[in-house]
């Protein structure tokens, strides 16, 4: 009858199969009942499974709802007679709502409890996103971006790094980078979708399109696998490995436990703050400006998509080696890695009118751009311990929001008053080198306090 069973339900077997790879002791018991086997496989740790709803939430929210922002101002503006500057203040305005409304979602979250929270979000933002259709005027586009500030960070980064935090003690890195994987990977997907939408159905129907679809997705995925803790299937935080527990790694209970207070005094706070805050400020303002500058030195929208896609590719694939270099070489070589391109990425820009540096670009600003969301649930803990890490977290996603705000409609002014975006890309450039700067002191001043306590 199992025979039959199995012959019925292939992907049972394929299941058994894989279970089998990834807990070859379930298999190898060949005394063992199957009773227990199954147990076994009954049991896997969860946690898995909650980063992968994260990975496909983020998709959404962060890779199809805002990665694709940059291919709407051309046709946006030709059509509605606007300024680029007074287009991409609807960002501002969205970055700014976010970041004043982000204290108060600690207290909404332990409230309300982060599933709800979750849904809630999950239906405002889609909406919002489908009503970009029936705009008519720029005071529009200004209304329904105040409403995605709002609901932002009830399906954002921060929400998402809460939850990993509270499923891995072990592993931390690679499950953050594959969560936050997700943001890059939808990007990846939906800008050239999207561009490809828009130029056969036009934006509105684009913006349609994408805030039906997010709906459909986003509801069932967080209603159906996310769970907020491991207690709730019951289980326990992933912990490291019996033999791995004397082996001193990054990944290791933390030296300091610092209140946010007395985080903020410390020479390392501000410089980690520094240094997120401008990765932030050429974040937005790549992610918003590429298309349109892409477009103005003559590359057609087919080699655009293809470049800011490759952008998201790096993004997705720069997240899970950022947390794997976290968790295996330290949190230098992390932090050095987000430092190297962000140098590397303006200086591609500038020469993006020979053929080859458009795609240099496009892979370091998306290497660059992880140093937003990896470094931010990995250094807390590190750096000031789990002492107030909600508290920690949302200080630095309010700094993380704060950039887009004042880059974007800047960099748009800039272009609007020069005819050109070199300026701006010479003044990011002076930002990277402060950024490369900041994250080697800020390692270092936790390197010397730790030395100081042996």
């Amino acid at each position: 009858m199992a025979v039959a069973y199995r012959a019925a339900h292939p992907c049972g077997l394929v299941s058994d199969i894989f279970v089998s790879i990834v807990f070859p002791e379930a298999g190898t018991r060949r005394n063992g009942s199957r009773r227990a086997r199954m147990q076994t496989i009954r049991q896997r740790f969860y946690g898995w499974k909650v980063v992968a709803a994260s990975a496909a939430t983020l998709a959404v929210v962060m890779g199809m709802y805002f990665s694709t922002n940059s291919l709407f101002v051309i046709p946006v503006c030709a059509e509605l007679g606007l300024s680029r500057s007074a287009f991409t203040l609807h960002r501002t305005i969205l970055t700014l709502t976010s970041a004043c409304t982000l204290p108060f979602y600690g207290k909404a979250i332990a409230r309300v409890g982060t599933k709800k929270t979750m849904l809630i979000g999950a239906v405002a933002l889609s909406l919002a996103m489908a009503s970009y259709s029936s705009a008519t005027a720029v005071w529009h586009f200004y209304a329904l971006a105040f409403i995605n500030g709002v609901f932002l960070n009830t399906i954002g980064f921060m929400v998402i790094g809460i939850l990993i935090s509270h499923w891995f003690d072990d592993k931390r890195g690679l499950a953050t980078g594959l969560a936050y994987a997700g943001s890059g990977l939808g990007g990846t997907a939906m800008v050239p979708l999207f561009g490809y939408i828009i130029e056969l159905a036009g934006w509105r129907f684009a913006y349609m399109f994408m805030g039906l679809a997010g709906l459909a997705i986003l509801l069932p995925v967080i209603w159906l696998f996310i769970k907020e803790t491991p207690e709730m299937v019951g289980q326990k935080p992933l912990a490291p490995a019996k033999a791995d527990k004397d082996t001193k790694t990054d990944s290791a209970p933390p030296a300091v436990n610092l209140s946010a207070s007395e985080s903020r005094k410390t020479s390392r706070f501000w410089f980690l703050a520094i240094a997120l805050f401008l990765v932030s400020v050429f974040a937005g303002a790549s992610g918003t400006h590429s298309a349109p500058f892409l477009s103005d030195i003559g590359y057609p929208i087919a080699t655009i998509s293809t470049v800011i896609s490759l952008m998201m590719v790096f993004l997705t694939v720069g997240k899970i080696t950022l947390g794997i270099i976290y968790d295996r070489l330290g949190t230098m070589a992390g932090n050095l890695l987000v430092g190297i391109c962000s140098l590397i990425f303006p200086v591609a820009a500038l020469l993006s009118h020979i053929s080859v540096f458009p795609w240099i670009y496009a892979i370091a600003v998306g290497t660059a751009s992880c140093g937003l969301s990896v470094p931010v649930s990995i250094l807390i803990p590190k750096y000031f311990g789990m002492k107030d890490y909600a508290a920690m977290f949302g200080i630095f996603t309010m700094i993380t929001t704060l950039g887009p705000s004042i880059s974007v409609p800047v960099m748009g002014a800039v272009y609007d008053c020069t005819g050109s975006y070199q300026p701006a890309w010479l003044a990011l450039l002076a930002f990277s080198v402060v950024v490369a700067i900041c994250l080697v002191a800020a390692e270092k001043s936790y390197r010397k306090m730790s030395a100081s306590r042996k």
